[in-house]
């Protein structure tokens, strides 16, 4: 039995969008090891790419600055607490009976997603702008690569080839066809 509804949720495209994308395995894992080995906050990775995607372009500074923000204290306040607790009971939880531990590591689990919901939620409401859709799939691919451009430098300050590598995989899963070899994020690097 589930413990939360996601029918409390309006309904949102970039859940929808983040959903479709994070449901690739690869992307997946990509963004997984670029959360663990850099502190990406993977909502606002999709955020930035979904912003292009959509047809809303490139995030202004100040809509990219309320991202980071909101999206930083709710992760550190409510987010990572949960993951580690969750990380934790997949491990071996001695005193407690394994059974009773996966328990609670499955409740643990619908909170850190639903908790993951709610900054969706509201890196949504941050976009008020309309799409256009008056661009192709390869000037959205460019925009969602200067978004992760102005987007990383302010959570980490090493990108490294395995970093590049992690993007690129989710970059082209969300934008086929697109040429990384245009883009300012990639070009340089393949």
């Amino acid at each position: 039995m589930a413990i939360y509804s996601s029918a409390v949720f309006p309904p949102s495209q970039l859940w929808d969008y983040a959903v479709k994308l994070y449901n690739n395995r690869d992307v997946a894992a990509a963004c997984i090891r670029l959360q663990d080995r850099r502190g990406v906050d993977v909502n606002m990775l999709l955020f930035c790419l979904w912003a292009a995607a959509s047809g809303r372009g490139h995030l202004s500074p100040e809509e990219l600055e309320a991202g980071i923000e909101a999206g930083a204290r709710w992760q550190a306040e409510v987010v990572v607490p949960l993951r580690h607790v969750r990380r934790h009971l997949k491990g071996p939880t001695a005193p407690a009976e394994n059974r009773l531990s996966a328990e609670l590591g499955r409740g643990v689990s619908e909170s850190e997603l639903f908790a993951e919901h709610i900054e969706i939620q509201f890196l949504n409401e941050i976009l008020k702008r309309p799409a256009t859709g008056s661009f192709g799939m390869e000037e959205r691919g460019l925009a969602a690569a200067d978004n992760l451009a102005a987007y990383l430098p302010q959570v980490t300050e090493v990108i490294n080839k395995d970093d590049l590598s992690d993007l690129l995989q989710i970059w082209q899963q969300a934008f086929p066809g697109a040429d990384p070899r245009l883009t300012d994020l990639f070009g340089p690097h393949i």
